[in-house]
Formats: C-alpha cells, structure tokens, sequence
C-alpha cells in the first residue's frame, strides 16, 4: 500500500473486527490472535510512525509520549488477558481493552494523523517506514 496513513487505518478497522469476534467468541485462541495482533500494531507505530511525529510536529512530543503510554496501558490490559482470567473478568478484562484501544485510534485518526499530514509527513514515505519497520530485521 502506498499511504501510511491509509494502512495503519486499516490496522484499526482490522482490529475493531477482531473486537467484533471477541463479543462473539471469547476463547483463548481468539483473545491471544488479538493481544498478537495490538503488539504487532504498536510496535510498527513506535518504530515508523511516533520518530516521524517527534521529528516533523511541533509538539510532536508531547503526542508521541501520550500515545506510547497509551500503547504501554494497553500492553498491560493485554497481559492480563494472557493471565487466564476467569470467564467473568474475561469479559471486564475485554470491555476495557476495547475502551482503551477505541481512544487511542481516534486519538491517532483525529489528531497525530492529521497534524503529521498537515506538517508534511507524505503518506508513501509513511507506508515505507512501516514496511522497514513491519520486516524482520526492522525489529
């Protein structure tokens, strides 16, 4: 794909459709492909995405610093996931992941996106850092 901003939407939605099946089917394989899919997700950001709005965004920072705690909150969420919760607190566990991670894409959509755009960051030189940064030897 040849916009950066384009793929990493299409992460989102990926991910709001594995939340969609978590409501329908909250089996451990099912939550362990989501916790796998958000950590593959947040780390293509923080290689690709968050240097780019440090370097090009006044204040780029401050929102780099936001969304990395946000994906560390998440982190977190997830490993709790992994703790074999009982199916009650599975259920809890899951509502506040899908909170948590509904926040944090329209924080990205509505403000680091548009704020890298409007500073210049193109969308194809986006989408080849997230290429790099997605291969195995970018990890």
């Amino acid at each position: 794909m040849d916009d950066g901003y384009r793929q990493l939407e299409e992460d989102h939605r990926a991910i709001e459709a594995q939340f969609q099946d978590l409501l329908r089917d909250e089996e451990a394989p099912v939550v362990r492909e989501l916790g796998e899919l958000l950590t593959r997700h947040s780390e293509i950001e923080e290689a690709a995405l968050y240097p780019a709005l440090r370097r090009y965004v006044d204040g780029g920072d401050d929102l780099a610093d936001r969304a990395a705690q946000e994906h560390a909150d998440i982190a977190t969420m997830v490993a709790e996931l992994d703790d074999s919760a009982t199916p009650e607190r599975l259920g809890e566990l899951l509502a506040q992941l899908g909170d948590a991670v509904s926040r944090h894409v329209e924080f990205e959509e509505s403000e680091i996106f548009p704020a890298m755009r409007s500073c210049g960051v193109d969308g194809a030189q986006l989408a080849t850092a997230l290429q790099q940064s997605a291969e195995p030897h970018g990890r």
